[in-house]
């Protein structure tokens, strides 16, 4: 049987963006620089090793209601050693430097001029390319910003990855709400710089002008990963694609389960959405509403590749994981899903046997993702498992069907009434 085991939910914990804001031994002209890190409960992890190389900013000083210090600049991380990020050099960002962050006003995040109308970088290196309009700013000049320390505080409002286009983010210093539209938040794979979304709020105090600033971030997406262990006993398994070149990976289309009739039906889930965070009662504790968005129905499955190993794990300590990385949009999903698998089965002497289309429905309680969480689905395969050996069933295999198959696959071989 192809079972759910541990339907986990781990939740991403805080994260410190840490914003590095000028020379404290300076007492006027201090430079706003940005250094930037992503902390969890026991470790830090830098942005930049996640696959984060930018992040929108807006900033406000308490003096002025209406003019914006900053107005949604772009942040752009430079790796100079991988030739990651974007290019950058001293005589252009004026606070490039510090790699060990130890230094306050100088970083290897910055925005000055990192406009549409100022980076102009078209060169080989594996550097962002001007070309690239989804990773530029909407803003076409990009300047140094200061402190002013006539202004009593100053609020900064943080989204992550930066919003290219027309569909960008938006904040309102007279509502206090930070707007993501819900043209311009999609649910992805692998791309944490695109699907993965994220924000942070802080208020800086006068007497914290100049030292690092640090943003608590949070994660709008939900993030969702699976896993497979197996026990059959005398065999390996390897997860294949469940349908050669048809169906790629493993795929689970939304369904919903009627209790009553025993019946499933397609369901449907959110591929783009929007969130709007206000933050009229404190830049700590915003109010997020999300806000209608495009639905997918079961006629666009979700898609994982199948783990890499040839023999997946025995227990669900070693289970084997799929290597992508859905990055789901938590819309009080009333779908579950029902995943559809193929594996094959190999003995100890090398003979084989090919089971297509083992399936298994998640609950709707199980698929409810909630912002700043992951979900790890781990699945265990057993001699029970449904689904099919017999290859004039493999033009059956429909990825998008809700059902759980019925058939039984493996049956054991025995022997009676022997005679003489």
């Amino acid at each position: 049987m192809l079972l759910p085991l541990a339907l986990t939910m781990v939740s991403c914990g805080e994260h410190d963006l840490v914003v590095d804001n000028g020379d404290p031994n300076l007492n006027v002209k201090k430079e706003i620089g940005f250094n930037t890190a992503l902390h969890n409960i026991t470790r830090a992890t830098m942005l930049q090793q996640m696959g984060r190389y930018n992040f929108g900013i807006f900033g406000y000083k308490s003096t002025d209601d209406t003019h914006p210090l900053i107005d949604n600049y772009l942040v752009g991380y430079n790796d100079a050693d991988q030739k990651r990020g974007y290019y950058m050099t001293a005589d252009r960002q004026t606070t490039l430097g510090d790699k060990e962050e130890a230094v306050d006003g100088q970083s290897y995040w910055s925005y000055e001029k990192l406009g549409k109308a100022d980076y102009t970088y078209s060169g080989d290196e594996g550097f962002v390319k001007a070309s690239e309009t989804s990773m530029m700013s909407n803003i076409d000049n990009q300047y140094l910003r200061y402190w002013d320390f006539a202004a009593p505080t100053t609020s900064f409002y943080a989204y992550s990855p930066y919003i290219n286009g027309e569909g960008t983010a938006t904040y309102s210093n007279a509502t206090h709400v930070l707007t993501i539209p819900a043209t311009s938040m999609a649910a992805g794979y692998d791309a944490p710089d695109l699907y993965d979304h994220m924000w942070a709020a802080v208020t800086v105090n006068k007497d914290d002008y100049g030292k690092d600033v640090k943003l608590a971030f949070k994660r709008l997406s939900a993030k969702v990963n699976i896993k497979f262990y197996e026990e059959i006993e005398g065999y390996t398994v390897q997860i294949i694609d469940l349908k050669g070149d048809t169906y790629k990976g493993v795929q689970a289309t939304p369904a919903i389960f009627n209790e009553d009739t025993k019946t499933y039906t397609p369901g449907e889930y959110y591929s783009k959405s929007g969130f709007a965070l206000d933050f009229s009662a404190g830049v700590a504790a915003p109010t997020i509403a999300q806000t209608p968005g495009t639905i997918e129905t079961n006629t666009t499955p979700l898609v994982f590749a199948a783990p890499l190993d040839k023999a997946i794990g025995e227990t669900k300590k070693t289970a084997s994981p799929s290597l992508t990385t859905y990055y789901a949009l938590p819309k009080n999903n009333t779908s579950g899903f029902t995943f559809h698998v193929s594996y094959v089965l190999t003995s100890g002497t090398g003979e084989q046997i090919t089971v297509r289309n083992a399936t298994v429905h998640v609950p709707v309680d199980k698929c409810n993702w909630l912002p700043n969480n992951a979900y790890t689905y781990i699945f265990r395969i057993t001699r029970g498992s449904n689904g099919s050996t017999d290859p004039d069933d493999d033009p059956d295999i429909d990825s998008t069907d809700p059902s759980v198959n019925p058939n039984k696959a493996l049956y054991p071989i025995v022997f009676d009434s022997a005679s003489v």
